[in-house]
């Protein structure tokens, strides 16, 4: 994790501000040595710097605390812009140790030795720098960068969350690495529902990609969850593009034809052969015959289709609601959005055997025909469902996200 570096000059010129106070004064040689080595550091000479500290530190005789102090605070700053950590530890440590420098300048060497620690990956060096950091009034953000990722680095998840939480509190929200860190750390400690809630937002907020596989993996590991509900899961990660194997497009195709929708089924084969994970190696002619056959079954049902369409929508009881709610969902697969959306409208208002899940195939039906916002509202419905909740939202975001109906 990069934190940053310090920023050029502004550490240094306060080094030599602090040496001319009336407390801290140097002499006219060593504040001169300082001089050269703030500008050689300025310039991003940052060797020539040093070579200029170690020679005033080597030569000048009977240096004052406040000199050598000093001169070791500039000298670990130079050796930081130079990545030289274990170096700047030992120059910076030498500088609190003498500790002739005002509250201001051991604060600002205490800040900068706890990054020191952490670029050296001396994670609870850099946990107790920081702390220190803080303990005497520093407010910098990267200082509480170091102690919350030195915190997590050491496997302390707990406290870690704890960091982040006061932290969200205390500024009123989290930057997106931050908010990635505390996602983590509640999934480190098994925390699922704080995971996933941040995983959210991380889609929703950030379009953080990277957490679609894990969430959408959630999902049908839930308890309660039935197979029934496992196309729903499907055709998202095929909108997605998260379906990398031939199995993915074979168990959807089939999902698919045993739902009716044959027409789906072929657009779902189609869909593999175009990526090329169809169509090749020891399954290429079995695949290419399943592609035939789907292909004869939605011609077979494009005829009644197009006849149904031209019929009012008669939901009636629970069996009749069930054909008119898949006829729906057929009609919208051939193309045939505004009759097909009717049926599955008013197979809502019917009873159906799972509302819930035509709820949620209803608001990917409205989805796909770039009706986005009528989409979120069906989904919404579905969000606070136990097993289908967290399906429902995902399915909301990815309808939302850019590019995507």
């Amino acid at each position: 994790m990069n934190l940053g570096a310090p920023p050029a000059g502004a550490q240094p010129a306060a080094a030599a501000s602090a040496a001319s106070t009336p407390s801290f004064a140097v002499r006219p040689e060593v504040a001169a040595a300082l001089n050269q080595a703030i500008d050689f550091y300025r310039a991003a000479k940052a060797g020539e710097a040093r070579a200029t500290i170690e020679k005033a530190q080597a030569t000048i005789q009977a240096l004052q605390p406040a000199e050598a102090t000093v001169l070791h605070r500039v000298r670990g700053l130079v050796e930081m812009q130079l990545e030289q950590y274990a170096a700047a530890v030992q120059s910076l440590q030498a500088a609190l140790a003498v500790g002739a420098q005002s509250a201001q300048d051991a604060l600002q060497c205490q800040e900068v030795l706890a990054r020191a620690h952490f670029n050296l990956k001396a994670y609870a060096e850099a946990a107790q720098a920081a702390r220190q950091a803080q303990a005497a009034g520093s407010k910098a953000p990267a200082v509480q960068a170091v102690l919350v990722r030195a915190t997590y680095l050491q496997d302390d998840f707990k406290r870690s969350v704890e960091l982040l939480e006061a932290q969200r509190l205390s500024e009123g929200r989290l930057a997106p690495e931050d908010l990635r860190l505390l996602a983590s750390a509640y999934g480190r400690l098994k925390d699922d529902a704080n995971y996933v809630r941040l995983a959210e937002q991380l889609l929703r907020e950030q379009g953080r990609q990277e957490y679609w596989p894990d969430l959408l993996s959630r999902v049908q590991r839930q308890p309660g969850w039935q197979p029934r509900w496992d196309i729903d899961v499907y055709r998202l990660r095929l909108q997605l593009g998260l379906m990398e194997e031939a199995e993915d497009y074979l168990v959807l195709a089939e999902l698919a034809t045993r739902a009716g929708l044959p027409a789906e089924a072929e657009q779902v084969l189609a869909a593999g052969f175009a990526k090329g994970v169809l169509g090749k190696g020891q399954g290429a002619a079995e695949q290419e015959r399943l592609r035939a056959s789907v292909r004869r079954q939605a011609e077979d049902d494009r005829a009644s289709l197009e006849a149904a369409a031209a019929r009012a929508p008669a939901p009636g009881d629970a069996r009749a609601a069930l054909h008119t709610f898949n006829t729906g969902a057929a009609l919208v697969a051939i193309g045939r959005a505004e009759p097909g959306l009717a049926r599955m409208r008013a197979a809502l208002g019917a009873s159906l055997p799972d509302a819930d899940q035509a709820r949620l195939q209803y608001g990917q039906a409205l989805a796909r025909v770039g009706r986005g916002a009528e989409a979120a509202e069906v989904f919404q419905q579905v969000a606070g469902h136990a097993q289908l909740g967290l399906l429902a939202r995902l399915w909301a975001l990815a309808a939302a996200a850019p590019g995507k109906r």
